[in-house]
């Protein structure tokens, strides 16, 4: 019988990986942690969600964003903001949520059930083992062999050999946060090539603060998942900021400009030249599986490079499980994380319920955009009858306290038995409200749970209520 050094390998401390060794040292086995960087949480801690979140909400406060339609729209906190008053904040909560993880792991270290190696890289090379080295010296390397092995390895900016990232004045989407330690100023302009979800997030961030941004976006479509007249009042909030849409034109060349200044050049397809003091590449992410040598040991990928699952998070190898962004869509820190904690059960025999099909999805632009369920598109492409109650902000008091007026929560229902269908939100707290229509849409619920419960006032919890009683009064009004 084969001897094992633990149960459980896991590639990667992300939201899936960190998740997925938890788990399984919950469950009492032995787990080793190959990780690149020498900090675990992965690109979520480290520049990617928890960084992007925090960078926001900093500059949110600083520009006096939630104040303003109080005290006028000139009104900030402070008025001259450097970067390191936006990436204090940053590095604050980076540092605690490393040293909250590092808590939560020494319990385990305790009882000898995880160990952890840092600064590794890691191949798979065989159904039970992996092979890895210290980046920093290739020649230490260690083998280490386990029952069942769990890739987490996350995504990375993709890589476009014609664009000259230097993290000086062309950034990509995790090196936003090297800006501190590159540039002596803020930014005046910026350019934002891409309008995917990272594109669209840190445009409206960069325009509060109060740059020139440009936001390019190869067609004319823009966060298409989402429902469309969140997404028109969203286009408009962030040119109320400042942000410029150039639709329907892409880079032809990013370089850097000669000079004392530091500033880039982006070439459009259509002959079009712009100028900015930076540009962020957001053009979207790839998954980190190429150097794992999967191919070697027979674990299959599809044509992108995702690694192929199973309802069980199972590969073609049934030893090997994978979860996180290296299987794709939705490729989000919430739902990585159910999915390493699912792959960590299924990998030690334990039921885990089945696969998440019903999740929200948030858009952290500002405004916030949140969703779950159909969108009236879908409902429309199923040939699926709805109606639709709408609450405004304006009609919600506790929206007027925090100084939001512009957002807006849909709900989609059936018009006959009146069940939950989506729920979709714009404004302050989206991505915090659109949990109690998921919970409603969980259990198949209708809109009488909204109707019939009393929500604190004032809270904007009461949006559902508002929005329940008027799609009832777009009806007939009667139960059905």
């Amino acid at each position: 019988m084969q001897a094992f050094d633990y149960d459980v390998i896991v590639i990667g401390s992300g939201p899936a990986g960190y998740t997925a060794a938890i788990q399984a040292c919950e469950l009492g086995a032995s787990v080793a942690i190959v990780e690149r960087q020498e900090t675990l949480g992965g690109i979520t801690l480290l520049s990617g969600t928890i960084p992007s979140k925090t960078l926001r909400e900093a500059i949110i406060y600083l520009r006096g964003v939630r104040q303003r339609p109080f005290y006028g729209t000139d009104f900030t906190e402070k008025k001259d903001i450097t970067l390191s008053d936006l990436f204090i904040r940053v590095r604050r909560v980076v540092e605690r949520r490393v040293a909250t993880m590092e808590d939560q792991l020494q319990v385990y270290r305790d009882l000898n059930r995880i160990d952890v190696f840092r600064g590794y890289h890691a191949t798979v090379d065989g159904p039970n083992s992996v092979h890895a080295w210290v980046l920093k010296n290739p020649m230490e390397s260690i083998n280490l062999k386990a029952e069942k092995i769990i890739i987490a390895a996350g995504s990375r900016p993709r890589f476009v050999p014609d664009i000259p990232i230097d993290n000086e004045v062309i950034f990509d989407s995790d090196s936003v946060f090297t800006l501190e330690f590159k540039r002596k100023t803020l930014p005046q302009s910026v350019i934002v090539v891409g309008a995917g979800v990272i594109g669209a997030e840190y445009g409206s961030a960069f325009a509060v603060l109060g740059c020139k941004v440009s936001l390019i976006q190869r067609d004319h479509t823009f966060l298409t998942f989402a429902e469309r007249a969140i997404v028109d009042l969203l286009i408009r909030r962030m040119e109320d900021y400042g942000v410029e849409f150039v639709w329907g034109a892409w880079y032809d060349k990013i370089e850097r400009m000669s000079g004392w200044e530091e500033k880039a050049r982006v070439t459009l397809t259509d002959g079009r030249a712009l100028e900015a003091d930076a540009v962020i590449v957001a053009s979207g992410r790839e998954v980190a599986v190429k150097v794992l040598g999967l191919e070697d040991v027979g674990v299959e990928t599809t044509e992108h490079g995702l690694i192929k699952v199973n309802e069980l998070f199972q590969t073609s190898v049934p030893s090997i499980y994978a979860a996180g962004d290296v299987i794709g869509f939705p490729a989000l820190a919430s739902t990585s994380s159910e999915q390493g904690r699912m792959a960590a059960n299924y990998a030690l025999g334990r039921r885990a319920g089945g696969r998440r099909t019903l999740f929200p999805m948030c858009v952290y632009t500002i405004p916030e955009i949140a969703m779950v369920g159909y969108t009236q598109k879908e409902l429309d492409a199923k040939g699926i009858p709805y109606a639709e109650g709408v609450a405004t902000y304006e009609e919600v008091t506790k929206a007027g306290i925090i100084g939001d007026s512009h957002g807006m929560l849909t709900l989609l229902f059936e018009p006959n038995g009146w069940h939950l269908l989506g729920v979709h939100i714009i404004g302050d707290q989206a991505c915090e409200l659109i949990h109690i229509g998921q919970a409603v849409l969980s259990y198949n619920g209708t809109i009488d749970y909204f109707i019939d419960n009393v929500f604190n006032f004032p809270t904007m919890g009461e949006a559902y209520k508002i929005a329940a009683l008027n799609g009832v009064k777009r009806l007939d009004g009667s139960r059905p």
